[in-house]
């Protein structure tokens, strides 16, 4: 460290315009990085629903409709204009209406009723469109350009576009509202008022970076884009922070300001190697989830936290040094206490915060396992656009999904009797297929290629599906399994396959529900193996993770107990990011305590343990409270916005237990914690001699 410390003091220029002139080339490869915001995409290639995607798309020219348009107060005649107009387009590859289901020169009054009201109710039309992949910002915004307001639009490709919309404001709105109040947290625990700005620009300058270099994949989806730079920038400050404060109590032992960075590097590595490690081995979990959006998550925060680690080593000491003099002007007095007496009062909380925790414990820990999922994107907000289609359209027509379903091609008794057990299904409101629209008594062969294509591949059957429930849910995901049994009684279950959004979210289900166990256990121990390497001790490892487990076990909770549906991939992100960055406030009160239990009984211990640490752990939690909050309040994506205020409480609880918690179990368990350290030496008290008057009748005892 010697060598490394002084190369890095040495080059602090060289350094500092490299980096610049890295991070420019960077934010130009970051401009150029696709931002993708269909879910979907990142199922696992053996899902069924993904298998169905690919080879709909190599056997059929038209694709699912994902977008639902309604327009009130029309004739068909002015019902079919605007279907003529929708397909006109761009970005629109098929519109499906009333007329592709019966024939409309017909009267309606003796055509099958609940297939016209499908499409057409009470002088409302409804059309079934197809946006084209990637391109559902132009479609979307084609389609509400050409009818303005008189139309209203639901389904996955308005909720990307709308997404695709929001992405960049909703981003810049988040930075602008983290960053000022990052900086007013940091104002009021340092004593300067240029250091904030310094440690800013420092994990700034690696958050863009890191950005850069997703170039190399081309894209990242935008929950990734939303929430990996600012939890990047909030688990990683610490990291500034301990260089900081280390420069600033060497500046006090040398005279020359060299000296004094090289000793602070030194001094500091270690611990902010440590605090990147348990970090880092967290997020490395999420790359081992099958719906891969965890994946490109789990990689970017890795890449993010390495990237903060080295920003710090290496381009913060050349900021502290250029920026010194100014530094050491723009001084101010310490705002928030030191905290110094606070182990008195803390001390006296530890029987009462294990008796409300024992209390706790199990509600918490069965409520979290019985939360109601979102998989998807959620509800969307009660005042948007979207929203007041959705209620619009339930209002005049019943919930519309769509699915379609693919089985082997050539047994028409198969197909037509699978139809027609699917068409006396409560919750489906239509079938489209070969054998109920044209009838299997016509041999396909008979009839061209422009009639048939929509039904047969040369492979596949494909059967259309219109069920009245919701995309995801309960009765959505039921009428799932309840298709895929029905084809199995007529087909091979491995070659039928179905896809659809609801199809599709069942799989996201079942695919993030299979992950929950995985990332779960590869956190513990990855986390676990870190600690067992830091501490030397079997039992402290134990603690330290239960204190954070119990931390998120009430914070998952809260959900069940208020009602609220909780976004499941903000539950597996939270739990991953709590156990990898919320351990280093168990890690720094249990490395202060170890330190003082050398010369000091346990209580006293514990006393100058908070005293030194609960001012340092409360502004490490009180960023990333901050980012989260900062993250949920200003997101409209309800994904980002849920992960957002679950980290934010999540914070916030494992601070709590941390300086309540924590030192109860550290006390009560003092002499195991002992016994299992390596080469622990904890302090003994001397046994006093108390003598009595030996006229009392009292005898000479040793306590």
């Amino acid at each position: 460290m010697n060598r490394i410390s002084e190369l890095i003091v040495k080059k602090r220029i060289p350094i500092l315009i490299g980096t610049l002139v890295l991070l420019g080339i960077m934010i130009i490869c970051a401009l150029k990085v696709k931002i993708n915001y269909n879910m979907m995409d990142y199922l696992p290639e053996n899902a069924n629903s993904t298998k169905a995607i690919k080879i709909m798309s190599e056997n059929f020219d038209e694709s699912m409709a994902n977008c639902n348009v309604m327009v009130e107060n029309v004739s068909i005649t002015k019902a079919m204009e605007i279907k003529e107009k929708i397909s006109k387009l761009e970005a629109i590859s098929d519109v499906q209406w009333l007329d592709d289901v019966i024939d409309i020169t017909e009267p309606l009054s003796v055509q099958d009723k609940e297939t016209v009201e499908m499409y057409y109710k009470d002088s409302n039309a409804l059309f079934s469109v197809t946006v084209e992949e990637g391109k559902e910002r132009i479609g979307v915004n084609g389609i509400q350009n050409l009818l303005g307001d008189d139309a209203y639009l639901t389904g996955n490709a308005v909720s990307q576009s709308t997404s695709q919309n929001l992405a960049v404001s909703q981003a810049i709105k988040s930075i602008m509202l983290i960053g000022p109040l990052i900086i007013l947290v940091l104002i009021l625990s340092t004593t300067n008022w240029l250091e904030p700005m310094l440690y800013l620009n420092t994990i700034g300058i690696a958050v863009g970076i890191n950005w850069g270099l997703q170039i190399f994949k081309g894209e990242m989806s935008y929950v990734t884009m939303a929430v990996s730079p600012i939890l990047q920038m909030a688990v990683s400050l610490d990291y500034a922070v301990f260089l900081c404060g280390s420069f600033e109590e060497n500046r006090k032992k040398h005279d020359n300001i060299y000296i004094a960075m090289k000793e602070a590097i030194k001094e500091s590595f270690g611990a902010i190697a440590a605090s990147a490690a348990t970090t880092l081995f967290g997020f490395v979990a999420l790359m081992f989830m099958d719906f891969k959006v965890g994946a490109d998550m789990g990689v970017s925060l890795v890449r993010g936290v390495i990237l903060s680690f080295l920003a710090v080593m290496l381009l913060m000491p050349a900021l502290l040094l250029l920026f010194h003099k100014i530094s050491d002007k723009l001084k101010h007095k310490r705002i928030l206490p030191d905290f110094r007496h606070s182990g008195n009062i803390l001390l006296k909380l530890r029987v009462p915060m294990l008796i409300i925790i024992a209390t706790l414990l199990i509600p918490a820990y069965l409520g979290q396992t019985k939360n109601t999922f979102i998989y998807g994107s959620g509800e969307p907000d009660a005042k948007s656009k979207i929203a007041i289609a959705e209620k619009k359209l339930n209002e005049i027509f019943e919930d519309h999904t769509i699915v379609a379903l693919l089985v082997p091609t050539g047994d028409s008794t198969a197909e037509t009797l699978l139809s027609k057990e699917l068409e006396e299904k409560d919750y489906v409101t239509s079938v489209i297929s070969y054998a109920n629209v044209i009838s299997n008594k016509i041999p396909s062969a008979y009839l061209g290629k422009d009639i048939t294509k929509s039904f047969y591949s040369d492979d596949y059957c494909r059967i259309i599906i219109y069920t009245n429930t919701r995309e995801e849910g309960e009765s959505a995901f039921s009428s799932v399994k309840d298709i895929r049994k029905c084809a199995s009684k007529y087909y091979p279950e491995d070659e039928i396959y179905m896809c659809g959004q609801s199809a599709n979210m069942y799989d996201m289900k079942t695919t993030v529900e299979a992950d929950s166990i995985r990332v779960d256990l590869i956190t513990i121990i990855a986390v676990f193996l870190v600690l067992l390497i830091e501490f030397k001790s079997i039992t402290l490892p134990f603690i330290l993770i239960l204190v954070i487990k119990i931390a998120t076990w009430i914070n998952m909770s809260i959900p069940y107990f208020t009602g609220e549906p909780l976004a499941y991939i903000g539950y597996l992100v939270v739990g991953t990011v709590m156990m990898g960055a919320t351990i280093d406030y168990a890690i720094l009160l249990t490395e202060h305590y170890l330190k003082y239990r050398k010369d000091y009984s346990k209580l006293n211990a514990m006393k100058m343990t908070l005293g030194a640490v609960v001012k340092s752990v409360m502004v490490s939690a009180m960023i990333l409270a901050v980012a989260g909050f900062s993250l949920g309040l200003s997101s409209s994506e309800q994904i980002v916005k849920a992960l957002g205020l679950l980290l934010g409480k999540g914070a916030v609880i494992a601070f709590l237990l941390s300086i309540t918690l924590l030192p109860a179990l550290l006390l009560l368990f003092d002499k195991i914690i002992e016994k299992t350290t390596y080469k622990a030496t904890f302090f003994k008290e001397e046994k006093r001699p108390v003598t009595s008057n030996i006229f009392t009748g009292n005898t000479l005892k040793h306590l």
